[in-house]
């Protein structure tokens, strides 16, 4: 009787075709889920600080160097930080590190290390430098980001050498730097900086440009830089006063000084007041000439105030209740429209429930070149949202300016309020190309919260012609609705692998059958003629 060898030639090669198809199945499944829902990871920031001798003249009480070190406090335990002080080159002066209670105080100290001794202004050697750090200690999966901050333009001492410089800069490093998505905020100390060089450096790396007309400013433009980069939870203050609900385990205030004599004051729900004399293991509160930061680990219930602040103040949260938005970081030219779409989560899913966000209110609060407005968003399948009722609350947009715009996006309900601040830029219309004028706001139906009685200024951002619901030209899903669906994601792999699984079986148990059936007729035929 001849026995089936189980591993025969044409059965291997069969269950090595078939087990290279599903491991290409799966790498390819891999990397398409890889691709399609990306989250915000942790960032690896480096500082770069110009420390050439004109910083004496622009910045005499060296208040770049307390600014800095707010944007080092306000990263977390998921990003690190480092510094680079330049001048006629790069400098390292903290390599990458994570904040933490053995790190923190070396953090800080790096920053009071940056002077204004310097004789020239090395901006590409700075770039390079800040660069070859990140591919040396950056991790993977982290944001990689550089911070530039100037008062002046190339300058090594040699005409030619700066314009060479320079071009090598726009050139092959800014290619090479967004090759590694490597993105640069810079920020221009004075208006006799290369505002043009580092405004081009910015937007081609995906960042932020900021112009510090005073040194005064520098905590501000800090503030903005973090806020893009990390995109926190804050909470609306009006006039001092902000709201804390009971999901909130941390606030972080940063309260501008309208004087550099001012002092500070928190007044607590109960009108209990604490200062900086009051800091401690339960209330941090670092003080500087133009701003002090006070954070607040489990914060009472209820409407805080802050005393004698004034100019712009912030308040950052940690809660498990946070407001998000779509897309996370608006790039357009003057013109064009733009859909702008928000909704709350809650422990990272959508918050939809009829009896919290049927008195919640989103509104948009917009900064740009020629004033203010106040718009408001909808959830009624009209004005760019795609489908009533479903906690995504949108309207479509137009710029018709191009400049720097500040949008503040505020979710208010009966117990809570949330923020989020998007800094962005917009560009010019390409030459030859005019821009459409923006069509006035209608008024909003009943149905709908009222929109705010103020007019919009002329070239800020206005709400589309309101029209009857009709399908919506496709546009980027919701972050939520992508994490929504990676469970519907995970169970079609699943599927598909075992179905994969149960066709590459029933093949090789088709075959061994066929093999079988064969061999039994060639066993009755040997049979026969042995009879």
């Amino acid at each position: 009787m001849n026995r089936i060898p189980l591993a025969s030639p044409r059965l291997r090669h069969f269950a090595i075709f078939f087990t290279y198809l599903l491991t290409l199945v799966l790498l390819v499944t891999a990397a398409s889920a890889g691709f399609a829902a990306p989250g915000r990871s942790g960032v690896d920031a480096i500082l770069l600080m110009d420390s050439s001798g004109s910083m004496a003249k622009n910045d005499p009480h060296k208040l770049r160097i307390p600014a800095a070190k707010l944007f080092m406090s306000l990263l977390g335990q998921d990003d690190r930080v480092g510094l680079i002080s330049f001048s006629d080159n790069g400098y390292p002066v903290l390599h990458l590190t994570a904040p933490g209670p053995e790190q923190n105080a070396r953090i800080l100290a790096s920053a009071d290390q940056v002077s204004s001794r310097g004789v020239y202004t090395n901006l590409y050697a700075a770039l390079a430098k800040g660069a070859e750090m990140l591919d040396k200690e950056g991790r993977p999966g982290q944001e990689k980001m550089l911070v530039l901050m100037s008062d002046g333009k190339m300058d090594v001492g040699n005409t030619d050498e700066d314009w060479r410089l320079t071009q090598q800069l726009q050139g092959e490093l800014l290619n090479t730097l967004r090759d590694k998505h490597i993105k640069v905020y810079t920020i221009a100390f004075t208006e006799s900086s290369d505002v043009a060089l580092l405004q081009d450096v910015a937007r081609k790396s995906g960042a932020l440009f900021e112009l510090a007309r005073t040194d005064a400013d520098l905590h501000e433009v800090f503030s903005d830089i973090f806020e893009t980069a990390k995109s926190p939870d804050m909470l609306p203050i009006d006039g001092g006063e902000f709201t804390v609900d009971a999901s909130i385990d941390e606030v972080t205030i940063v309260a501008s000084k309208e004087r550099e004599d001012v002092r500070i004051f928190l007044q607590s729900p109960d009108g209990s007041k604490f200062s900086s004399d009051d800091a401690g293991d339960k209330l941090k509160w670092f003080v500087s000439e133009h701003f002090d930061m006070i954070t607040l680990p489990a914060p009472q219930a209820g409407t805080w105030k802050l005393l004698f602040s004034g100019g712009h103040n912030r308040a950052y949260i940690v809660t498990n209740m946070t407001l998000n938005h779509n897309p996370q970081q608006p790039s357009l030219d003057a013109g064009e429209d733009m859909v702008l779409e928000s909704w709350l989560e809650q422990d990272g899913k959508l918050l939809d429930k009829e009896a919290v966000l049927t008195n919640t209110r989103f509104t948009l609060k917009i900064q740009g070149p020629d004033g203010a407005a106040d718009i408001p968003l909808y959830d009624t399948g009209q004005y760019g949202d795609r489908k009533a009722a479903d906690g995504i609350y949108s309207n479509t947009l137009s710029y018709e300016h191009p400049g720097a715009y500040r949008m503040d996006i505020i979710a208010e309900g009966e117990t809570f309020k949330r923020q989020k601040t998007v800094h962005f830029e917009v560009a010019a219309a390409a030459p030859g190309l005019k821009p459409p004028a923006p069509e006035p706001a209608a008024a909003a139906p009943e149905a709908k919260p009222p929109a705010s009685p103020q007019a919009p200024p002329e070239g800020a951002a206005l709400p589309a012609e309101p029209q009857k619901p009709v399908e919506q030209p496709p546009v980027a899903e919701p972050p939520q609705l992508k994490k929504a669906s990676k469970l519907g994601v995970a169970v079609g792999i699943f599927v598909g692998v075992n179905l994969l699984l149960g066709l590459i079986g029933f093949g090789v148990w088709w075959l061994l059958k066929k093999r079988k059936a064969k061999a039994a007729e060639q066993e009755q035929g040997e049979d026969a003629d042995e009879i």
